[in-house]
């Protein structure tokens, strides 16, 4: 294997980390590390939604990947860290069902670190295809005309890749072997394209060539041209990686540093020379390998087929890595085939990879190919350590306890418990994780008879987007929940009932929402009589990022969430989903705050995504399932009275002036039910034009203001979808439906000029 040497990657370091080594990563909860992320990179909400929830691929883009589409198959993903290679730091997303796999990867690369970390070298990105051409008279008569007639043979080769032939690319060379093909076939002649595919895999450009090159290469062999295909031994595409750690770097407990190196020596010598070995030791390598090709859009497969038939180059199957001792040092190397994309395939049409991509600090296809090269030899390094000293399986059994616990059923909450106790007594078992799992919700609800507390109950705001003050008058509305809301905590206070003074995002003076503070504090009173906890020894506190009388339904999430709070408290069904019982429960408080409230703001907040509801009886509840993906922001834009006075605005006009108000309100509804079919058939460019209109209906209706007018129209000039006012108006916020991609920069441009602006994603609640 050729010595690795440091390409010139520039001196710029990942944008975003100073370093991989990021301690503890494993002990953050996931809303932690996605934070960590979100700041490091300057990710937007839309795109942590996606880390977190897997929606990175959407059917509607696994339609157009593969044929017969169903759906989208999730895998975990995860992030190996301390990757420092050729001087550069690297974050590695892999995509992985098994346990120990990141894990490894990680402990690997934190011991080569210290050492320096990884230095790679990668060969140009020639790829090799292949023109099998049968029924010769001479094969190397054959063979020699081909040579002869090279140039003519390329330049028809190129002619389907001209554009990669203008980056400096395309076929620039090809090589003849004659192949016996045994009875029946005879002596083949095999003429192999060498192709620089540049940023590419290059399995189009290849083929593309060789379906070009195979009718002048049959005329001049008198030959018939049978298969024209690229191979995926990619024998002159190698990528290669190497470390070299200090002896007294590998010491362990019972191990001394040269001792260990040793073992990993002859570890390594047994990979090379047995077969039965070699198949287990590439396995490892092709466990980081693969699992980050598949995170980064790479084929995984065509990877793992080279590096396998690479290990067999000289007739045996062989390992892919070694370790020396070289000057009390322990060398690791490996050197493989490593065809890879920056271009072309699911590096393109899969929105999750161009994420990671952006994750990796990685830059172009040499890059990435030394990356995955350094992960695959980390991987085994880290695996032939703990064969060669503990056992591989002291490492994996925590990990594997936790995978046991989770196909027992064992909620995300017990799971570390669940397995730590598994390990305790020495049987992983699924039987007995059922177990564990029991006793601890035994003991969790004798503790819960004499009062869980503390304890929190989240629930999420909500903007409308069709239907306001129509819906009080029989209309339909259509709103939808939002990642932002508030929590309420119940916590345990000898001097209670105490309401404490909530905490809200502030972009007005205080003054403002006064009343609305005593509104928050009355509904509370409300609600500790209904559930007969006039006299209960707790405190109750508001948090969240709501801003109350903004018309985004801080009192539906607040009475929500302090409802479930109390139900749970007293060991009541408190889950958070419509029923009649909570959402009468959540009505009374509402009405504190609005004296005669729709129900739309109350039933949305419980039903969560977005909702067409029509008050009356029956009540009409039914939610939206919108097809595609729809992001926006909210303006808020200037202080609001509070809703009960801007209802009661519109019912004095209705008195005074029937027909015209009626008309309006009727107007409204009929918009309401053409958003309805534009929401679910996905038109997006629908919805918004029946939001301005929604506006232009409430601004007639009285309840608009200068403030919001003039934000709409400013949303409109910047190319937003559609905007309109949320709530109750008369002042307040804007909503607003802008493309997906342009989310961000809506957001920075808005925040110069409103007192707060907030992305979302509609529908999509807490």
């Amino acid at each position: 294997m050729s010595e690795a040497s440091q390409p010139s990657y520039g001196t710029d370091q990942v944008p975003g980390i100073a370093t991989s080594r990021i301690p503890r990563f494993y002990r953050l909860s996931v809303e932690q590390r996605l934070a960590y992320l979100q700041r490091s990179f300057n990710l937007t909400n839309d795109q942590i939604a996606q880390l977190r929830d897997g929606h990175a691929l959407r059917v509607e883009h696994a339609v157009n990947m593969v044929e017969n589409a169903l759906g989208v198959f999730g895998v975990p993903l995860g992030l190996a860290l301390n990757f420092l290679v050729d001087g550069h730091e690297h974050l590695v997303p892999m995509a992985v069902e098994e346990a120990s796999i990141i894990a490894a990867a990680s402990k690997a690369a934190l011991i080569i670190r210290s050492g320096g970390g990884f230095t790679t070298q990668v060969d140009r990105p020639v790829m090799i295809g292949q023109i099998q051409v049968l029924d010769l008279k001479d094969a190397e008569a054959a063979a020699a005309l081909v040579r002869e007639h090279k140039e003519r043979i390329l330049q028809q080769a190129n002619m389907p890749n001209m554009r990669m032939v203008a980056r400096g690319g395309g076929a620039f060379d090809l090589e003849t072997r004659l192949v016996d093909g045994g009875e029946g076939v005879g002596m083949m002649l095999i003429v192999h394209l060498l192709v620089d595919v540049c940023e590419a895999m290059g399995a189009n450009a290849v083929n593309y060539s060789c379906e070009a090159a195979g009718p002048i290469i049959e005329k001049l062999t008198g030959g018939q041209v049978h298969l024209r295909i690229l191979s995926n031994l990619a024998s002159q595409r190698l990528a290669r990686a190497r470390f070299r750690l200090p002896v007294e770097k590998l010491g362990t407990e019972g191990f001394s540093g040269e001792d260990v190196a040793q073992r990993m020596v002859r570890a390594s010598r047994f990979a090379w020379h047995d077969p039965y070995r070699a198949c287990t030791h590439n396995k490892g390598i092709m466990n980081g390998i693969g699992a980050a090709a598949v995170a980064l859009g790479q084929d995984w497969r065509a990877i793992e087929a080279g590096g396998h038939a690479y290990a067999a180059r000289d007739g045996q199957y062989r390992g892919l890595s070694t370790f020396s001792i070289v000057d009390d040092s322990l060398v690791g190397k490996i050197e493989m085939p490593m065809q890879v994309g920056w271009f072309g395939g699911a590096v393109n049409s899969h929105p999750g990879v161009r994420l990671l991509r952006l994750i990796t600090g990685v830059k172009n296809a040499k890059e990435l190919a030394g990356l995955l090269a350094a992960v695959g030899l980390a991987q085994n390094f880290g695996a032939c350590l703990a064969l060669a000293t503990v056992g591989v399986q002291k490492g994996h059994m925590a990990l594997h306890a936790r995978s046991v616990a989770l196909s027992a059923g064992v909620p995300a909450i017990d799971v570390e418990r669940v397995a730590q106790e598994m390990i305790k007594r020495g049987e992983v078992k699924v039987a007995v994780a059922e177990e564990v799992c029991a006793s601890l919700n035994l003991s969790r609800a004798v503790k819960q008879q004499v009062g869980d507390l503390p304890l929190e109950s989240t629930a999420p705001g909500k903007a409308v987007l069709f239907g306001e003050h129509a819906v009080v008058y029989g209309q339909p509305g259509i709103a939808a929940s939002l990642s932002l809301g508030l929590t309420v905590r119940l916590s345990h206070d000898p001097d209670g009932p105490r309401f404490v003074l909530p905490k809200f995002r502030q972009p007005f003076p205080i003054q403002e929402h006064e009343s609305d503070y005593q509104l928050f504090s009355q509904a509370t009173s409300q609600a500790l009589e209904m559930h007969g906890l006039a006299k209960a020894p707790i405190a109750i506190e508001i948090e969240g990022e709501l801003i109350p009388g903004m018309g985004l339904g801080s009192s539906a999430a607040f009475s929500v969430a302090l409802i479930t709070a109390l139900r749970r408290f007293k060991k009541l069904d408190w889950q958070r989903r419509y029923t009649p019982e909570l959402f009468r429960e959540v009505q009374k408080l509402e009405e504190v705050f609005h004296g005669s409230p729709s129900g739309m703001d109350a039933a949305t907040v419980l039903n969560g995504g977005v909702l067409w509801f029509r008050n009356g009886e029956p009540r009409e509840l039914l939610p939206i399932r919108i097809p595609v993906s729809a992001s926006g922001v909210i303006c808020i834009v200037e202080p609001a009275p509070r809703t009960a006075d801007v209802v009661q605005q519109v019912r004095l006009e209705r008195e005074l002036s029937p027909r015209r108000i009626e008309a309006l309100i009727d107007e409204i509804g009929r918009v309401a039910i053409e958003g309805a079919f534009a929401l679910g058939l996905g038109d997006l460019a629908q919805v918004g034009e029946l939001m301005f209109a929604n506006h232009e209906l409430l601004a007639r209706l009285g309840v608009s203001t200068p403030a919001l007018d003039s934000a709409v129209e400013r949303l409109r000039e910047m190319g937003a979808l559609g905007a309109k006012l949320t709530g109750a108006g008369a002042g307040g916020a804007i909503i607003a439906l802008v493309p997906r991609e342009k989310q961000l920069m809506f957001l920075e441009e808005l925040e110069k000029e409103y007192a707060l602006v907030l992305p979302f994603n509609v529908g999509e609640g807490m």
